[in-house]
């Protein structure tokens, strides 16, 4: 990916704010637009017996903010297919989904504050199969060649490939993100 220029990878973008993430973490309480309606994670079981339990119901602890964006990590399973039912919260140690080696699914809320450009997030791509849903606020999905305006209610499905996020509007992006853990092919014939 070196001969990309300035494009650079998801996971070389969220290892280097690894090193400054001790410092951010955080719950999330209010975003940089204001005060935000909290976010809730609720995860749920089954005990020995077969009877549901609720393993976790609360805002979630396991959050970042890199370049304004804060990113509340809300599950992770290590491989595919997952093994149920859980037996403990995995949310609470959820890691980078983009980092190298995983093989699992991850589980993640991003919210993206307003006047955040290609500045903030830099373009880049990665090697996982994407599936988003923008739950408020809207956002500009830029890829090589197209910019796509989304709002509250639409989904997006990215396989792999080079795109960034600019928040042109007055008030905070959440977009919901479940990754799953992908392989580099050829690229389709066309």
């Amino acid at each position: 990916m070196g001969s990309e220029g300035t494009t650079t990878t998801r996971r070389r973008v969220l290892a280097l704010a690894s090193a400054t993430a001790a410092a951010t973490l955080a719950p999330c309480a209010e975003g940089s637009g204001g005060a935000r309606r909290p976010l809730r994670r609720i995860v749920t079981s089954e005990d020995a017996d077969g009877n549901a339990v609720v393993l976790a119901d609360g805002e979630p602890t396991n959050t970042l903010v890199m370049n304004g964006t804060r990113i509340a990590r809300l599950w992770e399973s290590p491989s595919v297919p997952v093994e149920v039912p859980a037996a403990t919260d995995l949310g609470i140690s959820a890691g980078n989904a983009y980092r190298e080696g995983f093989a699992g699914t991850g589980f993640y809320v991003a919210e993206i504050p307003p006047g955040s450009d290609e500045t903030d997030i830099p373009m880049h791509r990665q090697d996982t199969l994407d599936y988003m849903a923008v739950l408020s606020g809207s956002v500009l999905l830029r890829i090589p060649g197209r910019d796509i305006e989304l709002h509250a209610g639409d989904t997006i499905v990215q396989a792999g490939n080079l795109h960034t996020w600019i928040n042109r509007g007055d008030e905070p992006c959440r977009l919901l993100f479940v990754v799953v853990a992908g392989e580099r092919g050829e690229p389709p014939a066309g």
